[in-house]
């Protein structure tokens, strides 16, 4: 779930500051490292390092790629794809063909491939590939396909339909043919990955999330469509959508990894969050609680929305200390539980001997329990404890999980609640008391995927009902039994 940004402007002093800026603001996006590339008449160069933003980019490098005078430029901020983050895999990634090739291709994705090593033994004949990130496969095909078609319209569509049913993908790249510098963007059909563009200032910015505009002073910011590609150069700015199919947006995006300022398909983040809090509390109308209290960060939306629907007050009882670290991305379980334990301090004023409603956006794995949040908030005295959880009962592992085998489902909160047994013909309350029992609660509150639905408008659904925006071809056979089972049991 990489962050990534586009910019171009002509005679714009500003552009790598901007792009500096505007990359920084989606840091939330990931934490393993950092790359910026820019574009000018002279070429194409990179810097880029495992690290955050500040870590990486400083003021000489901002320096050094303004005197270069570009016209363009991309950033990345990189999401933990393995459990070890090498620098090799950084991006942006440069494009190295075995021959010669008037065109040099520099690019950053946010998305997923699955089974490229097909893809991968149809280009190793011509592209030296140096990672082993499927962002150098995906940008090999768009080489090719720009090598043999031009830097057009065309070229995006056979990637866009070459990737169709086994990828995901925003991305932005820079192309120098030799002459200019060009700005690429383009996404996938389902525009599955977040992805809009705004002009600011006359500079056109194209980000995974409209902060990045924002933090620029931009408005008027514009959501891609599936299959919607951008080609900068200086005869202009065009945008087009290279083919019709429906979207599938991801929701998760919006419920847990978004900026609560960004837009989501034309929905601000913490509005739709708000409204999820308020849609439990018509869902479960009665309540014990004293008070309510959000399981920082992504926890807070949903309690307001909680604390309005209950007419109860919200106080930040939990405090998030500063050497918390994002466990969300952290994939080994026991190190995850040890990692939540560092996050939270509680005030004790606010939790001795009261009832809480506790508000957070899902229930993953349920390490909320081991030495994290739920335990904070009893230790500090909490007498009974209420967990409203924003999002439905996730069933099923992301797609960009399946890579791990049958792991990523068996681990699953859901999953190892109903242990021997499946969790599939279950109710949504029998679900709510056996998570309550897995993670150490009184109680457990889930959403239902229709009033997620209808606070979000419909897209992929992906850990809830197996709405992937994958072809079945490319499932792993033990998931297709998963899910033949889920509808079996639904009668759907």
């Amino acid at each position: 779930m990489d962050g990534i940004v586009g910019i171009y402007a002509l005679n714009d002093p500003e552009l790598v500051s901007k792009a500096f800026f505007a990359t920084g603001a989606c840091q939330h996006r990931g934490k393993a490292s950092t790359g910026l590339a820019v574009a000018s008449r002279r070429g194409i160069h990179i810097h880029k390092h495992l690290g955050r933003i500040a870590e990486v980019i400083d003021y000489e490098i901002i320096r050094t790629f303004e005197h270069l005078e570009p016209v363009a430029a991309i950033g990345n901020i990189g999401y933990t794809k393995r459990r070890i983050p090498e620098k090799i895999n950084v991006e942006p990634i440069e494009i190295h063909p075995k021959k010669g090739s008037r065109l040099n291709v520099v690019l950053t994705m946010d998305g997923y491939l699955l089974k490229e090593d097909d893809i991968r033994a149809e280009l190793e004949p011509d592209y030296r590939f140096q990672t082993n990130n499927k962002t150098e496969i995906v940008g090999a095909l768009l080489h090719k396909y720009l090598s043999e078609d031009g830097i057009r319209f065309e070229a995006g569509r056979r990637l866009v339909e070459r990737m169709e049913g086994r990828a995901t993908f925003a991305l932005t790249a820079l192309v120098h043919d030799g002459k200019e510098a060009y700005l690429l963007a383009l996404n996938d059909d389902k525009a599955f990955e977040p992805f809009c563009y705004a002009v600011i200032d006359g500079a056109f910015v194209v980000c995974s999330e409209s902060c990045s505009h924002r933090r620029l002073g931009g408005t008027g910011i514009r959501e891609y469509d599936g299959a919607e590609m951008t080609i900068c150069s200086s005869n202009g700015i065009e945008t087009k959508r290279l083919m019709e199919s429906e979207m599938m947006p991801d929701i998760f995006q919006a419920i847990y990894f978004g900026n609560v300022a960004s837009m989501f398909r034309g929905k601000e983040i913490f509005q739709i969050r708000r409204e999820l809090g308020l849609e439990l509390t018509r869902h479960y109308p009665s309540s014990c609680a004293d008070a309510v209290i959000p399981n920082p960060e992504s926890g807070w939306g949903v309690s307001v929305g909680i604390a309005e629907g209950l007419k109860k007050n919200l106080y930040p009882a939990l405090i998030k200390l500063p050497q918390a670290v994002r466990t969300f991305q952290e994939g080994v379980r026991k190190a995850r539980s040890q990692e939540v334990g560092l996050k939270f301090g509680a005030v004790d004023s606010l939790l001795k001997g009261k009832n809480i409603a506790m508000g957070d956006d899902s229930i993953v794995r349920g390490t909320v329990s081991e030495g994290g949040s739920v335990w904070v908030a009893y230790n500090a005295g909490a007498k009974y404890l209420e967990f409203w959880v924003s999002y439905g009962t996730m069933f099923f592992p992301s797609f960009k999980e399946w890579h791990r085998g049958i792991e990523c489902l068996q681990e699953l909160a859901v999953q190892r609640a109903f242990e021997g047994d499946n969790p599939y013909d279950k109710s949504v309350d029998k679900i709510n008391m056996a998570v309550a029992r897995l993670i150490g609660v009184d109680e457990v509150r889930y959403n239902v995927i229709e009033r997620v639905r209808k606070v979000t408008g419909d897209g992929s659904f992906q850990a809830l009902n197996a709405s992937y925006p994958i072809a079945e071809a490319f499932w792993p056979d033990w998931l297709k039994k998963e899910v033949e089972m889920y509808h079996y049991c639904r009668g759907t």
